[in-house]
């Protein structure tokens, strides 16, 4: 076995993501979440912060809207514009939250970050300066989306098991265990085309946010109307107990 401390799944092996994630199962049921916050918002342009390989993008593309996918993953972004390169109205680019450029000031009026992507920052710091740059490339009563998990709603110390999922000789299986404040997300790895089978294991730490954290650096933000919900679909309110927490701000 090897265990892969220091190195991202996801920076190692961006072709194979969409595989992990099963993309092809979930692009039915994503498309209508992506319409339901068309609905809800009614954009011309759209951020995509944390696009990953570009599916969330795609989708916006789809539907006619000029939208821009940005990652702080290169290997994420270059396998973003192998998927999805082709389509009309979309691009990649390769960015962090934490210093969005300025030519993108004030010129879209939706952003979404969906996917947990928003504890990829790592601290309460980042937390605000990502939030303070959203509400900077978002025009003047323009729109952020967050969705992140709930994690007190997971109880300390459990191991939650995510997907197993299996493509051709690989299969992958996924699962979450909380410690305090951390999030830790592991990723097995087993590829039966090698000889022996190779067997990775991949950890990836995540410092999560209170739902009054969250709210909190929105308002010092400058964000307004600020709504919570437990689903991107926004037909239930967020409680205690739902397993995401989804956020609706106006600039």
């Amino acid at each position: 076995m090897n265990l892969q401390r220091q190195k991202s799944f996801f920076d190692i092996y961006p072709h194979e993501y969409d595989m992990l994630t099963d993309a092809a199962s979930r692009r039915k049921n994503h498309k209508k979440e992506i319409q339901a916050i068309i609905k809800l918002t009614n954009p011309s342009s759209v951020l995509d912060a944390g696009c990953a390989t570009g599916l969330t993008t795609s989708l916006f593309g789809e539907f006619g809207l000029k939208t821009v996918g940005i990652d702080r993953s290169r290997g994420m972004i270059s396998q973003a514009k192998e998927n999805y390169g082709d389509i009309e109205k979309i691009r990649f680019q390769s960015s962090s939250f934490e210093k969005l450029p300025v030519n993108m000031h004030n010129k879209y009026d939706l952003i979404v970050c969906l996917a947990n992507s928003i504890s990829g920052v790592g601290s309460l710091s980042n937390l605000y300066r990502s939030l303070n740059n959203f509400n900077k490339v978002l025009k003047d009563d323009g729109v952020l989306v967050l969705q992140l998990l709930n994690y007190i709603s997971i109880v300390d110390g459990e191991f939650l098991p995510i997907k197993v999922t299996r493509h051709d000789n690989l299969i992958y299986q996924r699962f979450s265990e909380r410690r305090g404040k951390l999030l830790y997300i592991y990723v097995n790895r087993l590829d039966l085309n090698s000889n022996p089978p190779n067997y990775e294991m991949f950890r990836h730490e995540f410092e999560n946010f209170t739902p009054k954290e969250v709210t909190d650096s929105l308002k010092r933000a400058r964000f307004r109307k600020i709504k919570r919900f437990s689903n991107l679909f926004f037909d239930k309110d967020f409680t205690k107990s739902s397993r995401d927490l989804v956020v609706v701000a106006h600039k």
